[in-house]
């Protein structure tokens, strides 16, 4: 899609904002799992949807965890196959300027960086109901020593045959504890819109949370971090593995 570059400030604003947001959210019921995922209930005031809160820590350096959750998923654009275009499940990304998106690419070998991201995604499963797409924009940053991927919803024109849905806060944080390690934070609050109650929505992320309470982490002690970083997206809830898209 074609983006306004004066958009770009408030694109990147939005890491700000989110993580004001978070500040601002009261978390309940929170669960460890064998030391290494935490994960709880987060309430907001204004909204009668759960957000969904969690952190982990990786056997991996921060760089490496970067790639993985910039590169995470499908990314679709105007030069992939029309059947990819077409599918009911997919990502498309736009950069506001030629600059963010050289930035993007050079993420990869450096972690210096800023850039402003627009992320359109359609899907049947993070919205937990079908028909439903999303448009968001923020941006990738580094602030002091955390790297930050937020996103929130933003106007865009409606697509035919679709419920646009509202995602109110989707941040992702990353900060490395030793060359090895890093800690991983997620929130996520997502407004499906339509005819669909709060508490169906509230309901599933229960069973999210279950999932996460489930023996998935286990087998992954003596494995590589490839095959680590693989077991762990495949085992998450297929809301949160085609959700994150960026």
């Amino acid at each position: 899609m074609n983006l306004d570059p004066k958009q770009r400030d408030k694109a990147l604003n939005v890491v700000n904002e989110m993580i004001t947001h978070i500040q601002n959210c009261s978390f309940m019921k929170p669960k460890i799992y064998q030391k290494i995922c935490t994960t709880c209930h987060a309430v907001d005031k204004n909204v009668s949807f759960d957000a969904v809160h969690g952190e982990i820590e990786i056997k991996a350096s921060l760089k490496k965890t970067l790639v993985q959750f910039a590169t995470c998923g499908t990314i679709i654009n105007e030069s992939s196959p029309k059947q990819l275009q077409k599918s009911t499940v997919y990502t498309s990304v736009s950069f506001y300027t030629k600059n963010d998106e050289d930035n993007y690419l050079k993420m990869m070998k450096e972690e210096n960086f800023e850039l402003a991201i627009t992320s359109g995604s359609r899907s049947p499963a993070p919205m937990l109901v079908q028909n439903r797409d999303i448009y968001a924009h923020g941006a990738i940053r580094k602030i002091n020593n955390k790297i930050y991927l937020c996103f929130k919803s933003f106007d865009a024109p409606l697509t035919k045959g679709y419920v646009r849905a509202n995602l109110i806060n989707s941040t992702v944080i990353l900060q490395e504890i030793d060359t090895n390690t890093t800690r991983v934070e997620q929130f996520q609050l997502c407004d499906p819109s339509g005819n669909i109650p709060s508490w169906v929505c509230n309901s599933a992320l229960e069973m999210i949370f279950y999932c996460c309470q489930k023996d998935f982490w286990k087998d992954t002690q003596n494995q590589n971090d490839s095959e680590k970083f693989q077991i762990r997206n495949q085992s998450l809830p297929a809301c949160y593995r085609r959700y994150h898209l960026v």
